[in-house]
């Protein structure tokens, strides 16, 4: 059976509880409408629809005060507009789409709800200015009455919520953040776990296998590595919902605070450790980056020898090294399936303490191999923590903690772009509306309003406008069966209810099923806008097809905006947060070291998710387009790419190389000599340019010329222990090698 028809046939107990969560919701604020004689009862309607998207308390209280919030403000907006052009309503309609170029611009810099919120004070204004442009005297009552409907509808909504089956935002962040947990533990078990390549060509080499045989292997390398990626990609998107979801748990009770700032810390330490636990796996598995074979199957060469030069550097690693490696595996494969809290802790703590003997008890160590433990001691330290953040999102109460929010990543050149797009959507049907002199020409420009900004979030939105222009194709003979011909019928509230709530209960049981949200949400808003419940409605066919007209219009100019403006894709978002992320490296420099690591973790925690997002919806492109597996059973060029991680991989990289900049920072010291800060001061440039060229499929160049002079200096001033310099040493060295192997996968994808 298609999901489509088991959302219908076969609906899950959440797909009923939802619907009749929304229609009650929608029930009550209609019933309250009319009961106070509000002018256009839909709108409270519209109002409740919207909050129910996100049906969980906090979630629902959160939305509702920033729909309030920007309503106000949309109003506030519209009296000052109308004071100064109430007689032209030429400049009126100019002034309201500089205010809505504005408000989209606001939406895109801003997260969670307040990007609604914005949205929303572009409506308000938009609607209160369009319908009183004609009878200016009105324009007070029309905009209290906006304020008041869409103020009662979010009212009724956040009582439906608290009430009637209520979810918390609480449980929800409980169950995201055991699946972010989870779900690193299980990739570290993986990375951990993975033999060396050498190995498996020994073991081939030795049992003379067959060339079968070793396509077999092959194919079991495969899987591995999209067992990895699928266990990082989940996550990093339980990581992402998290940062979105947790800011509504402060509407949740006093322990609300406790429970983002927990979220705060998982997600930090969570992006150190995939960004140190990347470098490490890195180092061990090329292949797992870097493919050994070109696109067409025949070897590449440049690739061929950076995987040489890293199974030199990794056949370096000791014997008793490797086999910690083995056991932290299989220490994290315990913990990902269900292993105690307490019990788990102890197992990192007796791990962390093996590291630290194994790194003090190998006279002959290498550079790289001591920075190979060092790293292994903050790969647990980080797991611990994780373990602790966990706690503290499950049980606020128990632990005190202070944690800052992240910061976000801000784009200002997209928020640009979408902001001209939404101005010159309004614009044309503005232009339209003033031409024709059409009555429902006002429906054309809220819906170009509204979907323009509602769509500044998504990366890709224009797939997105067809499905809701199908949800309107569909909801047509709906409102001709339900709202025409059924409803002029009912004679009282009740049998009113009942029959119009029909087709929203079924759009609000299908919205629950991921392929169908994009046509079942616009079904239950367009079903509401094209009724239009009132007092005094009247049940015209041929006003309701006007209205579905103008509707479409809206629609299709909206979609011909995303067309000649469309959304910058992911090659620009990939310049803007390389260049970001190249920026802040240059900048630790100059910054103090107390805040180092949280002031730089915090900027590039939205980056890595923001990155993370994109290689998600590039590997869904990807495998759309895949045909399918070759003859030989492996992956084609497609798939391959999706396992290089390019856009991710960039990400950790520049995240590690922030990690490695603080650690020498903080081992100088304040009181460093001159020569030590110009030539740190040199390294730290170095790395930011190698880091941009690395991005464009560039080999470093700097890097390794200001790391030597570094040493040296360092060397004959005595700022740093011998230990200390060679986990200098070898970091250096890892760092090179993974910029390599990053500038060979840019090359390639």
């Amino acid at each position: 059976m298609s999901p489509a028809l088991a959302a219908f046939l076969r609906p899950s107990p959440f797909a009923l509880k939802f619907a009749t969560k929304g229609v009650l919701a929608m029930a009550l604020a209609l019933y309250a409408a009319f009961f106070f004689d509000l002018d256009r009862p839909y709108w409270a309607l519209i109002s409740a629809a919207f909050l129910q998207t996100r049906p969980m308390s906090g979630m629902v209280v959160e939305k509702g005060i920033c729909q309030v919030t920007g309503t106000f403000v949309g109003t506030c907006v519209a009296v000052v507009i109308m004071g100064c052009f109430a007689q032209v309503p030429e400049l009126a309609l100019g002034s309201v789409t500089l205010w809505i170029g504005l408000c989209i611009y606001g939406a895109s810099l801003t997260h969670n709800n307040l990007s609604y919120g914005c949205v929303m004070a572009a409506v308000a204004c938009m609607i209160i200015v369009v319908l009183t442009s004609s009878a200016p005297d009105d324009f007070f009552s029309v905009a209290l009455a906006r304020l008041s409907e869409l103020s009662l509808g979010a009212l009724c909504a956040v009582v439906v919520s608290a009430l009637v089956w209520p979810i918390r935002v609480r449980d929800h962040l409980g169950q995201l953040s055991d699946t972010a947990v989870n779900a690193t533990f299980r990739y570290m078990a993986l990375a951990f776990s993975m033999p060396l390549e050498e190995d498996r060509a020994g073991s081939r080499d030795t049992a003379g296998q067959s060339q079968g045989h070793s396509q077999d292997l092959s194919q079991a390398q495969q899987r591995e590595r999209m067992a990895m990626l699928e266990q990082m990609m989940t996550g990093l998107d339980a990581l992402n919902n998290l940062e979105i979801d947790a800011h509504s748990a402060r509407y949740e009770g006093p322990q609300g605070k406790g429970r983002i700032r927990g979220v705060h810390l998982l997600t930090r330490r969570s992006m150190r450790l995939y960004a140190t636990l990347k470098a490490l796996h890195q180092l061990r598995h090329p292949e797992f980056f870097v493919p050994s074979q070109s696109d067409d199957g025949k070897p590449s060469a440049p690739t061929g020898e950076l995987n040489q030069t890293h199974r030199q550097e990794a056949e370096r690693f000791s014997q008793p090294t490797q086999d910690l490696m083995q056991r932290l595996g299989a220490a994290f494969q315990s913990m990902a399936d269900n292993q105690g809290t307490a019990q788990a802790r102890k197992t990192l703590k007796e791990l962390r303490g093996e590291c630290l003997r194994l790194s003090r008890g190998q006279r002959s160590i290498t550079a790289l191999e001591a920075r190979l433990l060092f790293s292994l001691r903050e790969v647990l330290g980080h797991a611990l923590v994780i373990l602790q953040a966990r706690e503290v999102i499950n049980h606020p109460g128990r632990h005190q903690l202070r944690q800052p929010s992240m910061s976000w990543h801000r784009d200002h050149g997209r928020a640009a772009i979408d902001a001209l797009r939404a101005m010159a959507i309004f614009s044309a049907t503005a232009i339209f509306w003033l031409a024709t002199a059409w009555d429902n020409g006002a429906v054309a420009m809220l819906l170009g309003t509204l979907f323009s900004g509602i769509f500044v979030s998504r990366g890709d939105p224009a797939p997105i406008i067809p499905m809701v222009l199908k949800g309107l194709l569909l909801a047509v003979p709906s409102v001709l069966l339900f709202g025409n011909v059924m409803l002029s019928h009912a004679q009282h509230f009740v049998p009113f209810v009942i029959i119009f709530s029909i087709p929203l209960f079924l759009g609000l049981m299908g919205s629950v099923v991921p392929a169908l949200a994009g046509i079942a949400l616009p079904f239950v808003v367009f079903n509401i806008l094209l009724v239009m419940p009132n007092n005094g409605m009247t049940f015209d066919v041929a006003y309701t097809l006007n209205r579905s007209l103008a509707a479409g219009i809206g629609l299709i100019v909206t979609i011909i905006g995303f067309r000649l403006i469309p959304v910058p894709g992911a090659g620009w978002d990939k310049r803007q947060l390389i260049r970001a992320t190249a920026s802040d490296i240059r900048e630790l420099a100059e910054r103090s070291t107390e805040r180092l690591d949280s002031w730089f973790g915090g900027r590039m925690g939205d980056r890595l998710l923001r990155l993370a997002r994109h290689e998600q919806t590039r590997s869904r492109e990807q495998e759309a387009r895949r045909s399918g597996e070759n003859a030989s059973g492996q992956p084609d060029a497609a798939q391959q790419q999706v396992l290089g991680m390019p856009l991710l991989t960039l990400g950790l990289t520049g995240m590690d190389i922030g990690r490695g900049i603080g650690f020498v920072r903080r081992e100088l010291g304040n009181d460093v000599p001159r020569p030590v800060q110009h030539a740190l001061r040199e390294l730290i440039h170095a790395l930011a340019d190698d880091y941009q060229r690395c991005a464009r499929g560039e080999s470093p160049t700097r890097m390794r010329a200001a790391g030597d002079r570094l040493c040296e200096v360092i060397e004959q001033h005595r700022t740093m222990s011998r230990h200390k310099q060679a986990l200098l040493a070898g970091w250096l060295t890892r760092v090179q090698l993974t910029l390599q192997s990053d500038a060979l996968r840019q090359q390639r994808s």
